[in-house]
């Protein structure tokens, strides 16, 4: 989709009243949300350190328009990194200026995290473009903490829409070498109730995307979250100040454990 009719389209949903969701296949309705394409188009923000773009306080509309607008930027050429999740790497490029700038030295990287996303909405961008018209050498995927943060997750499904989207990025980016990682350890102690059993569901996700590595063969699992907790197996707040997002530290981490696969 061009540019101009992709903006038109974006102007259309998010003015529209209640954004217009396309008909579901019955394929597609039996499946767990979890694996099934969702916008968020709808999403607003009242959060004034967020940049204004194009759609006012539509903030998902403007990350997606800016990461297509990063897109064009690159259209027939190759990029390095492809950056594919949520907070965790959106927050790198916002709001760790100076640890960036180190992991995006004499390299092109393409960062696709979004705010809040789950594997339902990463499924939905790469449906809509995110990983098409350039050849990506690496592909760097993390998702699914925002899904466990609900009760009613089913850890299972959630690692069967990680699969998913594996394959949806060979299909898209069969060149690119795929980086599988465990979704990252978040909370203090096991007094921080929301994360403590948010935590519970990522453990049970984490060792199923493992063995699903170990059975597919080709994807590169790279596991650091030893390096993420102390010795009480919890996230400092030196690596994690509000328990679930790196700090430059983190981020830091992040970076070394890449570096055997990207190379200086």
């Amino acid at each position: 989709m061009g540019m101009k009719l992709m903006v038109a389209a974006l102007i259309a949903a998010v003015t529209a009243v209640g954004y217009p969701k396309a008909p579901k296949s019955e394929a597609a309705s039996s499946q767990p949300v979890e694996s099934s394409a969702v916008a968020k188009m709808e999403s607003r923000t009242k959060d004034p350190k967020r940049d204004p773009g194009l759609f006012g306080d539509y903030w998902w509309a403007n990350r997606f328009l800016s990461r297509h607008q990063a897109i064009e930027k690159v259209k027939g050429g190759s990029v390095d990194v492809v950056l594919l999740g949520d907070s965790i790497m959106h927050f790198w490029e916002w709001k760790h200026p100076k640890s960036w700038a180190k992991f995006t030295a004499n390299r092109t990287v393409l960062n696709l995290g979004y705010g809040g996303d789950r594997t339902q909405n990463v499924i939905w961008r790469v449906e809509h473009g995110e990983l098409d018209g350039y050849e990506a050498k690496c592909v760097v995927l993390m998702i699914g903490t925002n899904n466990n943060s609900s009760d009613t997750t089913d850890p299972a499904n959630v690692a069967a829409a990680v699969e998913k989207i594996v394959g949806m990025i060979r299909e898209r980016q069969p060149k690119a070498k795929i980086v599988l990682h465990p979704i990252f350890p978040r909370g203090v102690s096991a007094q921080s109730a929301r994360h403590a059993k948010a935590r519970v569901r990522n453990d049970k996700t984490n060792a199923l995307l493992k063995a699903f590595a170990e059975r597919d063969g080709k994807i590169v699992w790279i596991d650091f979250n030893d390096k993420l907790v102390d010795e009480t197996g919890w996230v400092p707040r030196t690596l994690m100040a509000d328990e679930i997002h790196p700090t430059d530290a983190g981020y830091d981490i992040w970076m070394a454990a890449l570096a055997p696969v990207l190379g200086k």
